[in-house]
């Protein structure tokens, strides 16, 4: 009986020694720690385009011609337009057409500063490859993928767009017409 006894007291003994080290490799890998308080601060994120500004901001192109200088099939109509990173904070940006023009095309190039997209009736494209070209509809956008343009801008920085519209013998006649493009922004 006393051979059981100290067999089981063995056991016993044994039992503990693995449990008791099962726990320390345990203690091995947690940790704790504190830290003082903080502040977070969420991203600043806000895309101006010409005057419209938010994560979300519009602009209507309307205007490009005077009355004198009306525009028929297959002449062009351009402008400059600027793209700004008002907020604190990097950004990755979009274009995309909300609205649909009949019988126009928009081909839009990357320009260095306005003075390289001289506005106005016929006047010659850009020297640069273009970005994209496509009917005015509201599926146009740029660019199509990835979903926004490669390069970031950076707080406070700028990229000038040169917004070159062909008329097309669809276009209506005596019409005035205008269409709306939403740039949309977000965190890089």
């Amino acid at each position: 009986m006393r051979k059981k006894v100290w067999g089981a007291i063995a056991v016993a003994v044994a039992a503990v020694a693995v449990f008791a080290s099962s726990q320390q490799s345990l203690a091995l890998w947690s940790d704790s720690a504190s830290a003082n308080g903080g502040t977070a601060t969420a991203a600043s994120v806000n895309l101006t385009v010409g005057t419209s500004a938010g994560t979300s901001a519009a602009y209507t192109l309307a205007n490009l011609t005077t009355a004198a200088t009306p525009v028929v099939p297959g002449n062009t109509v351009q402008a400059p337009l600027t793209v700004k990173n008002s907020g604190a904070d990097p950004l990755q940006w979009r274009m995309q057409s909300t609205t649909a023009l009949t019988g126009f095309t928009l081909t839009t190039y990357g320009v260095a500063n306005e003075g390289a997209c001289p506005a106005g009736v016929n006047t010659a494209a850009p020297a640069v490859t273009p970005l994209t070209s496509g009917s005015m509809n509201a599926s146009l956008q740029y660019p199509v993928s990835p979903a926004y343009m490669p390069s970031p801008l950076v707080s406070g920085g700028t990229y000038i767009l040169c917004l070159r519209l062909t008329v097309g013998v669809g276009a209506v006649s005596g019409a005035t017409s205008t269409t709306t493009l939403t740039f949309q922004a977000g965190p890089v």
